[in-house]
C-alpha cells in the first residue's frame, strides 16, 4: 500500500512541473506570461483583409464579446493540415500555448496545429 501510495503522489508531482496547467475560460486573463491548456467553443472566426491575413479564433462569445482569442498570422498557416478560420468554427477546442495581453483582451498565439486539439 506505502509503494502505491508512493507512486501515486509522485506521477502526481511530475504532473503537476512538467504538464500544461489546464485552466477554465473566464480565467484565461489571469495568467497572462503563463503557458496554459485551455478548451472551449470557437463562437466565431475572422481573417483580416489587410495585406498580411492574420486569422482571428474567438471562444465562447463572438467579438467582441469573446472570453479569449487565439491569433494565427499568416506566414504560419502553412503549418496547418485545414483552413483554421473554416474548419475549427464552431468546434470545441483545446489550446495550448502563452497568454498575452492585447488591447485589454487575452489571447494566444498560435503557430501550428500542433497546439490546437479538436474534442
Amino acid at each position: 500500500m506505502k509503494i502505491l501510495f508512493t507512486i501515486f503522489a509522485l506521477v502526481f508531482i511530475l504532473n503537476i512541473g512538467w504538464g500544461q496547467q489546464q485552466v477554465i475560460p473566464d480565467s484565461v486573463q489571469y495568467f497572462a506570461g503563463k503557458t496554459i491548456t485551455v478548451c472551449a467553443k470557437v463562437a466565431d472566426t475572422f481573417v483580416t483583409k489587410s495585406e498580411k491575413k492574420i486569422t482571428h479564433l474567438n471562444f465562447e462569445h463572438a467579438y467582441p464579446n469573446q472570453t479569449f482569442s487565439v491569433t494565427i498570422f499568416e506566414s504560419d498557416l502553412p503549418k496547418f493540415a485545414y483552413v483554421p478560420s473554416e474548419f475549427l468554427k464552431e468546434k470545441n477546442v483545446c489550446v495550448t500555448g502563452s497568454v498575452k495581453m492585447y488591447a485589454g483582451r487575452a489571447e494566444i498565439i498560435v503557430n501550428s496545429d500542433k497546439q490546437l486539439k479538436v474534442q
